[in-house]
């Protein structure tokens, strides 16, 4: 195929897509995993092992809750931007605007996280 071939334009495009796909679906899990791994069973102020929590240990909680979330987002919005940088050394102006929307997604994303489900 020639570089020019509008197939594997879309091939390339289309694998650009599964990619930032399983990107936000792997970030989804890591998130969804600290928030549900078993410290506050409602997801804010019960602890699973029966009480309150106290402030210290409410804090901590929602410190690696937030920790994860950004981390992983952080993670996320590391490999959009070289994947961005190298279409765009290569012209692909196509991926770049898809890998520019994507990272939109993820700020927007990161900025409506919260460390807890309201009920």
């Amino acid at each position: 195929m020639k570089a020019d071939d509008p197939a594997e334009r879309v091939t390339i495009a289309v694998g650009v897509l599964i990619m930032d796909l399983a990107l936000l679906m792997a970030t989804g899990f890591a998130i969804d995993w600290a928030r549900d791994r078993g410290v506050l069973c409602d997801g804010a102020s019960v602890l699973c092992s029966g009480g309150d929590p106290t402030f210290a240990q409410w804090t901590a909680e929602m410190s690696f809750r937030s920790t994860v979330a950004y981390g992983s987002y952080g993670v996320m919005a590391a490999i959009l931007a070289a994947s961005l940088v190298v279409a765009g050394r290569r012209g692909r102006r196509g991926i770049v605007v898809m890998q520019l929307t994507a990272l939109v997604v993820v700020a927007v994303l990161a900025i409506l996280w919260r460390p807890y489900r309201e009920a």
